[in-house]
């Protein structure tokens, strides 16, 4: 029974919605108020459709005539166009002043370029030409040079052997050298008395003049005067016992006169020559003041040391001790 109860309700309810769905709501019962109120909505809402359509068709009439001096707008495009007129890289629709001038001045900065390129090139070229030129130069001048050398090595060689022979050469008379001057000595010893024993005793030579002239010249300061007469002196085949005398005056005035070297040659010929005369411990005194004059204060104390071991007399080892007490 209850399910038979649900069978109706069931049924009625797909009645009820079949008969909505073809007969719409009129048959619902608030429809009945018919077709004037349907006719009242309708004459409403299609004035104001009709209203808002006026308006729209004014504003694209006002729209129309602000683009109507654009031809290029109003025409419709195909799918396929663009606003650059098929070339899209084209943009001379959109002309720009500043677009102009930057090709303007690539324009300059390229003809720039390409002179100055041609200014290198020209360059290079020139260089190329200047090697081409020196190339050879260089060439003969370095088979000059190894040449030159070749030359030179052979002359060495062939002067070596010249070399070597004036070096013995050299070497033979130092040798010679060195014997003469340990033979001096022995001719010293065969000399005779001394002269000093001679100027003293009967029949001594008397002094000339000149030489007492000359060495009043040298008391007097007149060195180069004094030398002069000396020197004269000496050439004229003075008596035997002056001559050391002679020799000793002449350096004593090279002193004097600064020629430090010249005075020492005199000193030393004065003892090598007359070794027993008496002007032998003035000259040796005098030529180590000669080294100490001339700077070579070692060469001075050697010297002065050797006078004092070669006992002079008392006036000379006063000098001899002053002047050693002095350089040192």
């Amino acid at each position: 029974m209850s399910f038979l109860k649900k069978y109706v309700s069931w049924a009625s309810v797909f009645l009820l919605a079949f008969s909505l769905s073809l007969g719409g709501c009129s048959i619902l019962p608030w429809g009945d108020k018919g077709d004037d109120d349907d006719l009242a909505f309708e004459e409403e809402f299609g004035a104001d459709l009709d209203k808002d359509f006026a308006d729209a068709d004014s504003r694209s009439t006002a729209e129309d005539d602000f683009f109507a001096d654009d031809t290029d707008l109003s025409v419709a495009k195909s799918p396929g166009s663009n606003f650059f007129d098929g070339d899209p890289t084209d943009a001379s629709g959109f002309v720009s002043v500043d677009q102009k001038t930057d090709q303007d001045e690539l324009k300059a900065d390229v003809e720039i370029l390409q002179g100055q390129q041609e200014v290198l090139i020209s360059r290079v070229r020139e260089l190329q030409e200047i090697i081409q030129t020196m190339e050879p130069r260089l060439i003969a001048t370095q088979d000059s040079l190894q040449n030159s050398l070749a030359t030179h090595s052979e002359q060495s060689q062939s002067l070596e052997p010249e070399v070597a022979s004036l070096r013995e050469e050299v070497n033979r008379l130092a040798d010679e050298i060195s014997r003469l001057k340990q033979a001096r000595p022995t001719s010293r010893e065969v000399r005779p008395t001394p002269r000093k024993s001679r100027r003293v005793g009967k029949g001594a030579s008397k002094t000339p003049g000149e030489y007492n002239q000359a060495l009043a010249r040298y008391r007097s300061g007149n060195f180069e005067e004094s030398l002069l007469m000396f020197q004269e002196l000496s050439l004229k085949n003075p008596p035997e016992d002056l001559k050391d005398n002679i020799l000793f005056w002449i350096g004593s005035n090279y002193l004097k006169l600064g020629l430090y070297d010249d005075a020492i040659a005199q000193f030393q010929g004065v003892m090598d020559q007359y070794p027993d005369g008496n002007k032998v411990h003035d000259s040796r005194f005098l030529m180590g003041v000669s080294y100490q004059k001339k700077g070579d204060t070692g060469k001075a104390l050697d010297i002065l040391d050797v006078a004092l071991r070669t006992n002079p007399p008392s006036d000379i080892r006063k000098k001899i001790e002053r002047q050693l007490m002095e350089i040192k």
